[in-house]
């Protein structure tokens, strides 16, 4: 029980983390590049609300833990591909490891980490 526990609250952390990456990477990219900090900004925000949601242990949360890391694994890496920057690979490298994990839960539904 208490492994299940540490594991959600590790996930979650893990999202946290990521979400200030993205809020500090749009903050300082909003001086030049909009686009790029409007998503940055936007996904740090859904990020927060979505660690906010596994800290309460809302099962919905992971598939968005899912379909955020997803969306976001493939941008960062076509960010990366077209602009060479590392910010967009390492946001990347979060969002795979995000989404491994919640894949996890989710295809442990009998066990406690899912619930």
């Amino acid at each position: 029980m208490r492994s299940t526990m540490l594991f959600r609250f590790s996930v979650a952390i893990l999202i946290l983390i990521s979400a200030v990456f993205h809020l500090a990477v749009g903050i300082s990219l909003s001086a030049t590049e909009t686009t790029a900090s409007t998503i940055d900004i936007a996904f740090g925000v859904i990020y927060v609300f979505i660690s906010i949601g596994f800290f309460v242990g809302k099962r919905l949360f992971i598939y968005l833990g899912v379909i955020f890391s997803l969306i976001d694994g493939i941008g960062g890496t076509v960010a990366h591909i077209t602009s060479h920057s590392i910010n967009p690979l390492i946001a990347a490298v979060i969002d795979v490891v995000i989404f491994v994990c919640c894949s996890y839960l989710l295809l442990n539904k009998g066990s406690r980490l899912a619930r």
